[in-house]
Formats: structure tokens, sequence, C-alpha cells
């Protein structure tokens, strides 16, 4: 008597092959596009600013605030308090890592790569909005603690961190 032997094969190489095309030249970019507040505001907090002192802004805050600006004080410096790039720093490499891990998974088991990059866009946005979110310093100066009601320096009425997108590319 003679066994039959049964070879089930799963060949994924043609599947690979049709699939890994796609990934090619394809990145991820998280941050702000367009224009608006919650865009102009990001690149201020990123990069920080300068603001010229005027006497139309000491007459502003002389009335809003009840403060006299000294006549020495020609300049207002809102300090950088960069959160794409220090946040990337903090968490670009793991995502890197992940997305090194499982690209060979996805191309072999025929995962549309926008799904898989979709889902590494959506992660790297979360974690730059948490590290946005969780950023103590510089800390705001007191008229801004005063005036917010709050001390966490990127966070108001947390349009500028929800208006953080993704794009894939």
């Amino acid at each position: 008597m003679r066994a039959r032997t049964r070879i089930k094969s799963k060949n994924n190489i043609p599947k690979a092959i049709a699939t890994s095309h796609k990934f090619d030249g394809r990145w991820i970019r998280v941050g702000y596009f367009g224009e608006g507040f919650p865009q102009m505001l990001a690149h201020i907090h990123e990069f920080g600013c300068d603001i010229p002192v005027t006497d139309k802004m000491r007459g502003f805050f002389r009335f809003q605030f009840g403060i006299s600006l000294k006549k020495t004080t020609t300049v207002i410096r809102i300090p950088e308090r960069s959160f794409i790039r220090a946040g990337w720093d903090q968490h670009g490499p793991d995502i890197l890592d992940k997305y090194t891990r499982l690209i060979g998974e996805a191309i072999l088991n025929g995962v549309a790569p926008e799904a898989l990059l979709s889902a590494l866009a959506l992660e790297a946005q979360g974690k730059l909005q948490e590290f946005a979110r969780d950023l103590k310093d510089p800390a705001n100066a007191g008229l801004t603690i005063k005036q917010k009601g709050s001390s966490n320096p990127l966070v108001d009425s947390g349009n500028m961190i929800g208006s953080m997108d993704h794009k894939i590319e």
C-alpha cells in the first residue's frame, strides 16, 4: 500500500512582486498643510518668533492688560517650542523600525500599500500630537497663563494640535 503525499504550497512570491512596486517612492508627511491660523500658530511655536513692539502694541497692552511695556522693550519673544521636529526625534526611529519590520510582511501578504502607509501616518500623527500636548518647556509667560487660564504652552483651545494632518505621497 502506498501513501499519497500532498504538498500545499503557499508561494507568495508572485503576489509579493506584484505588490512591492506600489511601495516604491511612497512616503508619509505629517504636519500642517495649507494656510490658516492653526498653521501659522504651529509655525510660530515650532520655530519661535520675535514680534517688534510698536506704539500701537504698547497701547494695546495698556488697554487690554493694564500693563505698560518699558521703553527698553523693543521685542516680544515667543520661544521655540518644537513639537514636530522634537516629537519626530523622539518617536520617528520607532515608527521607522516598525515600518521596516512590517513592509516585508505587508508585501508578502498583499496588503495594500495605502493601508500600511495610512496606519503608519496616523500613528506618527498621533505621537506628534501627544508630544505637543505633553510639552511643558519653555513655560508660558505669566501674562499668557493668566490670559489662557492654563500653563500648558501648546494647548489652549486644542485647535492647533487638532489641525495637524498627514498625507501619503
